[in-house]
């Protein structure tokens, strides 16, 4: 069995002004920036969907029967369904005035497109994520960044 040098004492004592962290800080500072990117990323959805970020069109059959050639806006319900718990950001499993699709069923028909094409994708999500992920990161790095000049 192989044996490794003891460390000097003075290599095992904290050194002057260090303040142990907490981990239970730390937890919490990381929820925290997980709930900051997570509803950043939720409203970035939002408006890529009222703006039509990713230049989507609707038929013209379907503008006509709408009323209004905003792809992926019937009404203001599935915007609204939109929402973020903690770190999560979804769509409310919930009914709608204007389709027997629950508004969760709406957005995934719109992220997926149907099998037969009738309706193609409109990958907003997948989209969003893509853009959205450098954005994350940088909020990441940004929040360690202060993290360590806190510290000095």
């Amino acid at each position: 069995m192989r044996k490794f040098p003891r460390l000097p004492k003075a290599l095992l004592k904290t050194p002057p002004g260090f303040k142990k962290p907490k981990v239970s800080d730390f937890k919490t500072d990381m929820q925290h920036l997980g709930e900051e990117i997570a509803e950043d990323f939720k409203e970035t959805v939002i408006a890529n969907i009222e703006e039509n970020n990713y230049n989507f069109e609707d038929a013209p059959s379907t503008v006509k029967q709408k009323g209004s050639d905003t792809p992926l806006i019937n009404t203001q319900e599935l915007v609204d369904s939109i929402y973020r718990e903690g770190t999560v950001v979804s769509v409310e499993n919930t009914p709608r005035d204007d389709s027997p699709l629950t508004n969760l069923e709406l957005a995934m028909v719109l992220e997926y497109g149907t099998k037969d094409r009738h309706i193609p994708a409109r990958p907003v999500w997948r989209n969003t994520y893509r853009d959205f992920k450098e954005e994350a990161r940088e909020k990441v790095e940004e929040f360690f960044k202060l993290q360590k000049s806190k510290k000095k």
